[in-house]
């Protein structure tokens, strides 16, 4: 994976960047704290990058009673955008 295909990505998808160095990537995602879908809510997105694999992990960035499935529907459409960037 790219880093800099993968940031660009992400930057056009709404992400920002909080952290970044050779191995990690720490984005978040801004939206509304209060809401019915979870699509809407604020997200933190990390990707670790070695040698042998990334991991990409999405979780929200608030407070929440429980996850709807929306947040592994929008991480799967990160992961096929990457491999759509390589």
């Amino acid at each position: 994976m790219d880093i800099e295909k993968s940031i660009s990505f992400l930057t056009e998808y709404g992400f920002q960047i909080t952290e970044k160095d050779k191995e990690n990537i720490k984005l978040k995602k801004s939206g509304t704290v209060i809401t019915i879908s979870g699509e809407d809510m604020p997200k933190k997105l990390s990707i670790n990058y070695n040698k042998k694999s990334n991991e990409v992990t999405l979780e929200y960035d608030a407070f929440v009673l429980f996850d709807t499935g929306d947040l592994q529907e929008e991480l799967q459409k990160i992961c096929n955008g990457f491999t759509k960037e390589q």
